[in-house]
Order: C-alpha cells, then sequence, then structure tokens
C-alpha cells in the first residue's frame, strides 16, 4: 500500500517558519546584548529578553505589573517581515503553491510565537501569547507570500481575485498611499534637521555608552515609522497624543512632559501653529485625486464608471492608512504615557470619505482629460489651401494668368 505524499509547500513552509523565527530572535538578542550587556543577566534571562524583544516586535505587548506597553513598535515588524522574507526566498528553490504556502507558513508561525510567549513569562513580566500568535501569523504570511512571489516572479499569484476592476482599483491605491506617507516622512524629516540640536542634547543627558548608544540608535530608527504614521494621522485630521491631555493637530501642539528621547526632538514645539500649516490638510484629498487620475477603466469611457472606481480607489487607500494609523498607538509607559498615539478609528472614519471624494474628483479630471486627448482634430475645409512652403507649387486655383 503505498504511503500517503506530503502536500510540496508543507516541508518548505515549516522550514521557513523556523528559519525565520531563529534569525529574528538573533537579531533580537543582539539587540539585547547591546542594550544591556551580558554580564547583568544569566542565560535564562538574557534568552527571555531576546524572545521577548522579538515578541513585543510582533505586537504582543509588555506588562510588568506597573508599566504596560502596548505599542506596537512597526519598525521592528518591518525588519521581521523582511527576514520572514529574505528566508523564503533562500528557502523556496521550487515553485510552490503560494495561498498554500503563505498560510502555512503563517500558522507554524503564529504557533512558535505562541509557545515562546508562554516559555518566556516568568514572574510579573509577560506577554501577550495570543496577540504574539495573531501578529507571527500576519508576519509569516505576508513575508511568505512576498518572498515566494518574488523568487519565482509570481506576483500575480498575489492577487485574492481575478476581477480586473477590483485590480485596477488597488492599483490606482497605492500611488495614493505612498503620497501620504512620503508627505508625513518629508515633515518628520524636516522636523528631525530643523531640531537635530534638540535631539543632541537628548543624546547627551541619557549618555548611553557605545553598546547602549548602538542600541538607542537602532530603536530610534525602529520609531521612524510609528512617527510617520502618526504625521499622516495629523494630516487626515485627528492629530495624536503623546500623554493624557496632550495632542498635536494641524491646528497646533499641546504637550507635557514626553519621553527623554532623541527621536522625540521631531515633535512641533508646543504652541499654535501658523495660519498655512492648515493647508497641509488638503494632501489626503489631493492623494485621492491622484488615485482616481491613474485608474484604468479599459474600453469604457462612460463618466459614471470611471467616476465610481476613482472613488473606491481614493477609498481604498483611506481605508489602508486607517488601518494602518490604527495600529500604530499604544500605551508605551505607566500613568499619563498609558495614552499615546492616534484615536483608534477615527482617522479610518475620516480618511475614507475624504480619499474617496477625492478619487472621484481625480477621475473626473482624468475622464475629460483623456476626452480631449482621443478627440479627433477637425479641420476645415471652407478655406482653399494654403502655401505653406516657398519652393511649393501654388494649386490651380489659386494661379494667376498674367494676361
Amino acid at each position: 500500500m503505498p504511503e500517503p505524499s506530503t502536500p510540496s509547500f508543507l516541508r518548505p513552509a515549516f522550514l521557513t517558519a523556523i528559519l525565520s523565527a531563529v534569525g529574528s530572535l538573533a537579531v533580537s538578542a543582539l539587540f539585547v546584548l547591546a542594550a544591556r550587556g551580558s554580564a547583568d543577566l544569566s542565560f535564562s534571562g538574557f534568552a527571555r529578553s531576546s524572545a521577548r524583544t522579538w515578541l513585543v516586535s510582533l505586537g504582543s505587548g509588555l506588562d510588568t505589573g506597573e508599566v504596560s506597553l502596548g505599542l506596537v513598535p512597526l519598525g521592528a515588524t518591518l525588519l521581521c517581515i523582511a527576514i520572514v522574507a529574505a528566508t523564503t526566498h533562500w528557502v523556496v528553490v521550487d515553485p510552490v503553491e503560494l495561498p498554500a504556502f503563505a498560510a502555512s507558513t503563517a500558522g507554524a508561525s503564529g504557533l512558535i510565537a505562541g509557545i515562546a510567549s508562554a516559555v518566556s513569562n516568568a514572574g510579573d513580566i509577560h506577554t501577550s501569547a495570543v496577540r504574539a500568535a495573531i501578529g507571527a501569523f500576519i508576519v509569516g504570511g505576508i513575508g511568505a507570500a512576498l518572498g515566494a512571489a518574488t523568487r519565482h516572479k509570481a506576483t500575480a499569484d498575489l492577487w485574492p481575485t481575478s476581477n480586473v476592476d477590483a485590480r485596477a482599483v488597488v492599483r490606482a491605491s497605492v500611488p495614493a498611499i505612498i503620497a501620504v506617507l512620503a508627505s508625513s516622512a518629508t515633515i518628520v524629516l524636516a522636523l528631525l534637521v530643523l531640531h537635530v540640536s534638540r535631539a543632541g542634547d537628548l543624546w547627551a543627558v541619557l549618555d548611553p555608552g557605545f553598546g547602549g548608544g548602538l542600541a538607542l540608535a537602532v530603536g530610534c530608527l525602529l520609531a521612524i515609522p510609528t512617527l510617520i504614521l502618526w504625521t499622516a494621522s495629523a494630516l487626515i485630521g485627528p492629530g495624536f497624543a503623546l500623554g493624557t491631555d496632550t495632542s498635536v493637530d494641524l491646528t497646533g501642539a499641546q504637550l507635557g512632559e514626553v519621553p527623554g528621547l532623541p527621536i522625540f526632538a521631531a515633535l512641533p514645539a508646543p504652541g499654535q501653529f501658523a495660519d498655512w500649516v492648515f493647508l497641509l490638510g488638503l494632501i489626503p484629498l489631493l492623494a485621492g485625486m491622484i488615485a482616481g487620475w491613474r485608474v484604468e477603466v479599459r474600453d469604457r469611457e462612460d463618466l459614471l464608471t470611471r467616476v465610481g472606481l476613482g472613488a473606491a480607489a481614493g477609498g481604498v487607500a483611506g481605508l489602508a492608512l486607517g488601518l494602518l494609523i490604527a495600529v500604530s498607538g499604544g500605551a508605551i509607559g505607566p500613568g499619563r504615557m498609558a495614552d499615546a498615539g492616534p484615536p483608534t478609528l477615527t482617522p479610518l472614519l475620516v480618511a475614507v470619505p475624504v480619499m474617496a471624494l477625492g478619487g472621484a474628483l481625480g477621475a473626473v479630471l482624468g475622464h475629460y482629460r483623456g476626452e480631449r486627448a482621443t478627440k479627433p482634430e477637425v479641420t476645415s475645409t471652407s478655406r482653399g489651401p494654403r502655401l505653406w512652403k516657398r519652393d511649393k507649387s501654388p494649386s490651380p486655383d489659386r494661379r494667376v494668368d498674367p494676361t
């Protein structure tokens, strides 16, 4: 009796999950080693700290009894996705069934993270096994899908639907998302350059030393994606908080005491902003117009179809931004620091209609521009032919009889 065959995607999926978890733990161990040194930790304490660092980067949170850390460090999460994608690119030599492979890798990654959370919990310090498993499931699935698709040039298999209009809407939403995030990143970079002396002062006060300075620099770099999303929330309208009774939006900044990290030098000075800053609120609307402008309608020229697809593209861009902003907030300390980041739902509820309106406007502009571009040139035949070149002989009706 022949033995049942194992699906071809299971072995590389489990191997990818295991190796990517080991790689992520190794990077976390280097971070812990640089931040705290090996002299202050036993082997078991060092292993637990490394595992907790990895799990926090997946969104597990950390509770020490008095201090609760609920913020998801999105920069570290992106690094974990990159590690999974790189591992997949190395492991998956032969083509695999992409959806099944990604789902299997995600499930195995979630199981590993849940076990690591249960094992690393000790005393009053513990992480959430459920949040760790969910975060690892998402990170593992995304990284595995991207790594396998890029390795075998099968990016078309990443689409969950074959509907042409749905694909056109998603494609058109990507430039709008990039436009908002790029604008937010530019603002963050400009504020960091403007307040570089303040960042230097904060660094000098902390005096982290060589190893601690390396860990602090990496931590600040990994915090930049979170600041970009907070800035995007300010552009959309709701803004963000950094502690209880504090807020930053396009009208001004009301800040109390904030953590003394050099990256927070990018925060604007407290007070009311100049009137022109309010114009930055048009960026999400303009980004939605980009989505509507770029939406593809194939051979159909009717305005209502294009407006509907443009509004859908802008709405999808707003939905994606709202979801990203929603996961960027959370507690970063005790007391007043238990409330940090944008509100959970408000950016989503504002971004979707605003960018959908922009998408509709952009679709209208794109429709009439395309209509003018494809309109045939009308030439008048009421006049006689013109003589454009001197060496061209005139037509018979333009010749003059000298007699």
